[in-house]
């Protein structure tokens, strides 16, 4: 709703023409697509399922003819004399075997026979058939339980077959198996002749029980694919030959996992509808299953059957089309007949907005939209001249915001603020955390003042503290001699006529500090204009103060050990580098002192962390105490902590180390009305005397702090001494 209320009044129109004139076609069109797809699916699902029911009948026909013959054949009196007579003859005679091979001639369907007895032994067989594992596959088995059995496809020294497999019997004993060899192109014949039958698209697939495709009436190279994750008994069996013929090693995924659970459900239903996805189109299907656990699915694609559907589908586009075009076309017309002043109007508007204020809305008089034509006016002639303040402003902020020191960025401020309201001189002052003491005082001319520090507000009634710096208000005098609050001034600075001032404020309204300039230039005031000027500014200003300010506590947090105040572990290690570098170019000697608090664990677990914590703290302050400007301390470690020392006279870490050890020692450390004397154990090591990089230094000074503690604690070693110093 809020985006119909934005658009031009052309488009609203062009959309109120296209719901009333496309909508209701638009639905009676969509519920006839649902309505056709709904009934079409349903036809073709039952002429699949018809498909599928005439090729399971073809294969069953087919099966039944081969079946028909073979019990003829095993009803031979001489194939049941010699099974039961296998033990007394073993040896088959030549005139049997000779009679089957008649047969083959009799029954040119078949390519060769085997009988093989209860055992799984191969009693004979006929040229041309590899009998290595038969009595191992299922035809033997299913035919030695008195069932007839037909096989897959499968490839025996490169000729793929199908077997049939029927009991021999006589008085309804089961004496052996006849097992006969038949072409798996005449199955596969059978599942081709129904390629496309029910159209463009459609085919019929065979497969087995164990989810292996048998047969696809588009091509037969994809006889040996599995449909699922193959079970592990039926690969061990197809590895060792037992299952798909000798030239079988592996059966090959396929790429298609969404009929898995169509084609293996274990008690699917005898007719079902299962939708897959087939390459770039959905595929509507059904499965028949047969006796023999084959199972037959017949396949379409949807682009075949909604076919009619889609075509009115095209037909209602090129209508609805067509009145949109007209829709369109009249929308433009009233349009434009009805919104001449206000397309007048969203010109000037848009050469406005691109920068261009030297045009105004011509119609200024009359109804509603020429009062809105000359308040627009107006409004144009104020944004231009706030447009060149911001311009300027927008400069500012870049600049300010560009500097993370802040004492530049003070200096920086000052400068600005003097030439954006064209002041003569300008001073800055940011206070201390406290809001009591000026830490930072910026003039924006050099030398304003006398060369010395100024800490301290002025008090009594100075203008900085009573009206600017506590009141947080901002100060305009035109003539600052007739103002009593004058008398705050320094009696040192020069001559004022006019003053404005404002305050700094940071988060939460507090004030940090203010910012006066002086004497407006040519001998004009300020006006109200320039106070809002600089207020904007010192907004912005007071952001990059602050952020100055964060940025400066964050690299001290970063390079301070948080409870010592001394260096961390890191910074010491820069230092120590940085030192050891520089000493190529100088004549000195950079020495290392690692301090080791004596028993400090030991104390800690007696008196408790926080107390442990007090005392490193107390120890740190001893270090701080002793060590001189130029050297550095840090904190290493734990109760460990190090001092580097620069300097050219070689006893001089031996006496500071001293001096520290003998500090601590004698310094009464209490805590819980207890009294406590701690002591620390230190190494030194120099460079280049001792090494000659900072890792072998610090190893250095480490072993010399290993040789005090051993050597009774409380002392002070250099490396390579054998006894404290």
């Amino acid at each position: 709703m809020n985006l119909f209320k934005t658009l031009p009044i052309g488009k609203k129109l062009l959309v109120i023409l296209l719901l009333v004139s496309i909508l209701p076609l638009f639905i009676i069109t969509c519920g006839y697509y649902s309505l056709g797809k709904t009934k079409l699916t349903e036809q073709t699902i039952n002429v699949l399922r018809v498909q599928a029911e005439n090729v399971a009948a073809s294969i069953n026909r087919y099966a039944d003819y081969k079946f028909k013959y073979l019990y003829e054949i095993a009803d031979t009196p001489q194939l049941i004399r010699i099974l039961k007579n296998i033990e007394e003859q073993p040896h088959i005679p030549y005139q049997t075997t000779s009679s089957l091979r008649v047969k083959l001639r009799v029954y040119p369907d078949f390519l060769s026979f085997c009988l093989i007895d209860t055992e799984g032994q191969v009693l004979l067989r006929t040229g041309g058939i590899t009998t290595a594992g038969f009595g191992e596959r299922a035809f033997f088995y299913e035919a030695v339980k008195g069932k007839k059995h037909i096989s897959a496809p499968s490839l025996d020294n490169g000729k793929p077959s199908v077997y049939f497999s029927v009991p021999v019997k006589h008085a309804d004993k089961i004496l052996g198996v006849l097992v006969a060899q038949c072409k798996a192109d005449e199955l596969w014949e059978l599942i081709e002749t129904e390629n496309g039958r029910v159209g463009s698209g459609n085919a019929v697939i065979l497969s087995n029980s164990d989810g292996v495709r048998m047969a696809h009436s588009t091509s037969r190279d994809l006889i040996f694919k599995s449909w699922i994750l193959l079970k592990p008994r039926v690969m061990e069996q197809i590895l060792k030959e037992k299952r798909y013929g000798s030239d079988i090693k592996e059966i090959t995924p396929t790429d298609k996992p969404e009929v898995m659970d169509a084609v293996t459900r274990a008690l699917p239903p005898q007719y079902f509808k299962h939708e897959l996805v087939v390459g770039k189109g959905t595929y509507h299907s059904v499965i028949k299953v047969m006796d023999n656990g084959w199972r037959i699915m017949s396949t379409i694609p949807e682009s075949t059957f909604l076919k009619p559907v889609r075509t009115s589908m095209f037909y209602t586009g090129i209508i609805s089309s067509v009145i949109a075009c007209v829709a369109i076309a009249a929308s433009i017309i009233i349009g434009r007949f009805s919104t001449k002043r206000i397309r007048i109007f969203a010109s000037i508007s848009k050469e406005i907005a691109r920068g261009n204020f030297t045009k105004g809305v011509p119609f200024t008089n009359g109804d509603e939209i020429g009062q809105l034509g000359k308040a627009f006016n107006a409004m144009t002639a104020s944004v231009r001249q706030k447009i060149e303040q911001l311009k300027y402003l927008n400069d500012v902020a870049v600049e300010i915001h560009s500097h993370i020191e802040i004492e530049r960025l003070l200096q920086d401020l000052i400068n600005i603020s003097q030439r954006i309201v064209n002041a003569e001189m300008g001073v800055l002052t940011i206070l201390d955390e406290n809001l009591k003491k000026i830490k930072y005082f910026k003039v924006s001319i050099p030398n304003l003042f006398e060369p010395r520090e100024i800490h301290d507000l002025p008090k009594g009634k100075g203008l900085l503290l009573s009206v600017v710096a506590k009141k947080g208000k901002t100060l305009r005098l035109n003539n600052i001699m007739e103002d009593p609050r004058s008398l705050g001034l320094p009696p040192n600075q020069p001559q004022i006529r006019t003053l404005l001032g404002v305050p700094l404020v940071v988060n939460e309204g507090i004030v940090c500090g203010e910012i006066f300039l002086a004497n407006k230039a040519n001998n004009e005031q300020f006006t109200l204009e320039d106070e809002e000027i600089l207020l904007t500014m010192t907004y912005q200003a007071s952001v990059a103060i602050e952020n100055a300010r964060l940025y400066e506590q964050v690299q001290q947090l970063a390079i301070t050990d948080g409870l010592t105040g001394l260096l961390n572990h890191k910074e010491f290690y820069k230092r120590l580098d940085e030192n050891i570098k520089v000493l190529k170019h100088y004549n000195y000697t950079i020495s290392l002192l690692l301090i080791d608090v004596d028993h400090f664990k030991q104390f800690n677990d007696t008196y408790g962390h926080q107390v442990g914590d007090r005392v490193l703290k107390t120890i740190a302050d001893v270090i701080k105490s002793q060590i001189r400007v130029v050297d550095i301390g840090a904190r290493y470690g734990g109760e460990e902590f190090a001092v580097i020392l620069r300097d050219r006279v070689t006893p001089q870490p031996l006496m500071l180390a001293e001096r520290i050890r003998s500090t601590v020692h004698a310094y009464p450390f209490k805590h819980d009305g207890v009294k406590s004397q701690l002591s620390v154990s230190i190494g030194i090591a120099s460079v280049p005397v001792d090494a000659d990089n900072a890792e072998d230094l610090i190893k250095r000074a480490d072993e010399a702090l290993y040789t005090a503690k051993k050597t009774g604690r409380n002392k002070v070693c250099c490396y390579k001494s054998t006894r404290p110093d």
